[in-house]
């Protein structure tokens, strides 16, 4: 196969794998107050969209990601596009709050094999002439899907087809099931022999659902106690998660190797604060338009549409002047602005 085409068709299915499952993440946000007056059901019940599908994820990432160099990067990634697309479909077609919620835990699960493949298709099969631009590529993808989402969410649901939030995934996903089944018919892959660490998926597992559920009930006023006791749970599960993986050889996480490499721990920082500004950047302003200044889910659609472009726009700019060699640079230049821009939307 010749190469371009081969670096071009990963590229798609890293990509398209990529802006899916972050898009999801952020799409039924802005669509809670409908789907909670659509199936008569509490706020809570409805949150249950969004948390199981993001507790899914999280859970599943990592054993993926193990799976992954076990039988193969782009076998994990084609089941990846399958349960994501069957799922979306289940959610578009059931008109039951309970299978909703199943439909996205489902949903949650094929994101993760999406995520734990994309970037590791990039790095391991794309040559190192396009690698950059790929990477650069992959960059929009992560950052467009969550900021993305509330836009188009609140712009479907102006149409008042709901259904439309997950069908709009079937086309793409139908395109990266093509590209990567293309790929697995004319690649072959280097896969290992690791094994699954149980006992660290347990730990993760119950140390994720701690968490999450703990800072659920912080909003509760007779739960509050509770949701602080499960978040301290969490807390005591991450440090015995952490002892187990120094000591563990075929840990989920490479403690040991993470040490040794202070560069990939500022990486890491740098990529957790990002993705918590994201996260910032993408829920609060529909909640604020919408509680706010009580305006229509289609307006807030529209109003929150400035971050994707400036994302697209100027992610392309710097990977061209950015060669690889001003990572760190463009990494304090991207931050500083979000803190910039954060402050002044505080004080307007």
């Amino acid at each position: 196969m010749n190469k371009q085409l081969q670096d071009l068709l990963i590229t798609i299915v890293a990509g398209m794998g990529m802006l899916l499952s972050t898009l999801d993440t952020g799409i039924i946000n802005i669509a809670l107050p409908f789907l909670k007056e659509q199936f008569q059901t509490s706020t809570d019940i409805a949150a249950f969209t969004i948390t199981g599908y993001t507790l899914a994820l999280a859970i599943s990432i990592l054993p993926l990601g193990v799976l992954s160099d076990k039988f193969g990067k782009l076998k994990i990634s084609y089941l990846g596009f399958v349960l994501f697309g069957l799922s979306s479909l289940f959610c578009g077609l059931i008109n039951n709050i309970s299978l909703l919620i199943i439909g996205r835990i489902f949903q949650g699960i094929g994101a993760a094999a999406l995520q734990a493949t994309s970037a590791a298709l990039i790095t391991t099969l794309v040559s190192e002439k396009r690698k950059n631009s790929s990477i650069g590529i992959l960059g929009i993808m992560i950052g467009l899907g969550p900021i993305l989402g509330p836009s188009l969410g609140g712009i479907i649901l102006s149409l008042s087809f709901w259904q439309l939030i997950f069908l709009i995934n079937i086309p793409f996903v139908i395109l990266g099931i093509a590209c990567n089944n293309f790929l697995l018919n004319k690649l072959s892959e280097k896969n290992n022999n690791r094994q699954l660490d149980m006992l660290g998926i347990t730990i993760n597992t119950l140390m994720l659902v701690s968490l999450l559920l703990g800072l659920s009930l912080l909003n509760k006023s007779h739960l509050f106690v509770v949701g602080i006791i499960l978040i301290l749970s969490s807390l005591l599960l991450g440090i015995i998660f952490y002892y187990v993986e120094l000591n563990n050889k075929h840990a989920l996480i490479d403690i040991k190797g993470l040490k040794n490499n202070p560069q990939v721990i500022s990486y890491l920082f740098q990529t957790v604060t990002f993705g918590f500004a994201s996260a910032m950047i993408f829920l609060l302003p529909p909640f604020i338009f919408e509680q706010s200044y009580h305006l229509e889910v289609g307006q807030t659609g529209f109003l929150v549409l400035g971050a994707p472009t400036g994302l697209v726009l100027f992610s392309r700019i710097s990977s061209k002047i950015n060669n690889g060699n001003k990572n760190k640079l463009f990494s304090h230049i991207g931050l500083s602005i979000i803190i910039i821009s954060l402050i002044f939307l505080l004080l307007i």
